[in-house]
């Protein structure tokens, strides 16, 4: 299938060639240059954002383990703050230091549920709807780019060609929209 198309967008050059004025690119290049510009766009789209979410999860996850231990180191604090014989005024502060950690651990635990929640996996989301969006229109544009190819064969084993313009067209429609899209670097 991908032979028939490199055949037909040669014939298409051909026709190009011999009867329309083809600014910068022949139509095979400006068809491989558009699959590339996706093809970019799905290999390299936001990796900053992609580390951003990454590096968020991982300091989510240290959060979650330090928790953990705090709550280990005050609970044995407060033991030590009730098990203090010698100094009753000391065995207080000790519980309330430990109490008042528990409480504040307790709260950024809230925060990092939250931000875990609302901040990184929305923008996660948000990406792999980017690369679904970008991958979704690079199938549409082969599917399209190969139905316009079946068709032009059609019609030149018919003896007419006179889609072959249009085809044009859409192959210099759908490339700027890849340049734009990667220019832009949205998926919009």
């Amino acid at each position: 299938m991908v032979q028939a198309t490199l055949y037909f967008l040669h014939d298409l050059d051909l026709f190009v060639d011999a009867g329309f004025n083809m600014d910068r690119m022949s139509v095979d290049q400006l068809h491989r240059s558009t699959l590339d510009i996706y093809s970019h766009l799905l290999d390299e789209f936001n990796p900053s954002l992609h580390r951003l979410v990454s590096l968020g999860n991982g300091y989510v996850q240290a959060f979650q383990a330090l928790a953990v231990k705090s709550e280990a180191y005050f609970t044995a604090l407060s033991r030590m703050g009730e098990r203090a014989f010698h100094s009753r005024s000391l065995g207080d502060v000790l519980v309330q230091i430990s109490e008042s950690q528990r409480r504040l651990t307790s709260e950024l635990e809230g925060i990092f549920c939250w931000f875990q929640a609302e901040v990184l996996q929305e923008m996660d989301n948000n990406v792999r709807m980017d690369i679904d969006y970008i991958a979704g229109s690079k199938k549409h544009y082969e599917l399209e780019v190969l139905g316009q190819a079946a068709a032009l064969e059609r019609q030149q084993r018919r003896g007419t060609g006179q889609d072959a313009a249009e085809h044009l067209h859409f192959l210099r429609d759908s490339h700027h929209d890849a340049c734009r899209r990667r220019r832009d670097g949205t998926a919009s």
